[in-house]
């Protein structure tokens, strides 16, 4: 949080979203899809990680990733909980 300049108001937000994507397993996959890491990127948003793919088995590099992808798509943690829960993914 601190790497991307997340505030702490933030912090249990991703939590639940990364319990809800990942169940908090580092590079875990989804294999109906490309959605893979403890945020569950798709292909396309794996340049979000700061090595890319490969990010991917780095805890803090993923969570840099989904935090970048939850800051550009929902512009907060709370906005992308809250579609989470509406729509049961985000």
């Amino acid at each position: 949080m601190r790497a991307e300049n997340v505030s702490d108001a933030d912090f249990n937000d991703l939590l639940w979203i990364m319990a809800q994507e990942s169940a908090g397993i580092v590079n875990t996959r989804n294999h109906a899809s490309t959605a893979r890491g403890l945020f569950q990127l798709l292909r396309a948003q794996y340049g979000l990680n700061p090595r890319g793919e490969a990010s991917f088995g780095d805890a803090k590099e993923e969570c840099q990733g989904g935090i970048r992808y939850i800051d550009g798509r929902y512009h907060s943690a709370h906005s992308a909980r809250s579609f989470w829960q509406y729509h049961h993914w985000y």
